[in-house]
């Protein structure tokens, strides 16, 4: 299903991309697709809800010849339906990546 973009309210332009990711912190562990991602964060489409500010440790994946990106972060906004033309799930924010890397991946795919 695709969905309209939101109005950019972010430091960092995010690009869609739909990659893999796995996700895990105390109380869920579950895999899903990103929506869209900047060197500062991830949306991640889901059902799954997690209370403001709960930490999560993420494995994104950019395929076979890159290597899968291992982050923490934390959530920083969640759409449980309130934002009907956006898919439910929630913005993660990177509190502890190589940004520099992160960048360098991100450029070299276009995204």
């Amino acid at each position: 299903m695709h969905y309209p973009a939101m109005p950019e309210q972010r430091r960092q332009r995010r690009q869609q991309r739909q990659l893999r990711v796995s996700c895990k912190n105390p109380k869920v562990a579950f895999e899903s697709l990103t929506r869209d991602i900047c060197a500062g964060g991830v949306f991640i489409v889901t059902e799954q809800t997690l209370p403001l500010g709960s930490p999560i440790d993420l494995e994104i994946s950019f395929g076979t010849q890159y290597p899968v990106l291992h982050c923490r972060g934390r959530i920083a906004w969640v759409n449980a339906g309130q934002l009907e033309t956006f898919p439910p799930g929630f913005g993660v924010e990177f509190v502890d990546e190589d940004e520099p890397a992160l960048r360098r991946l991100l450029r070299d795919l276009g995204v």
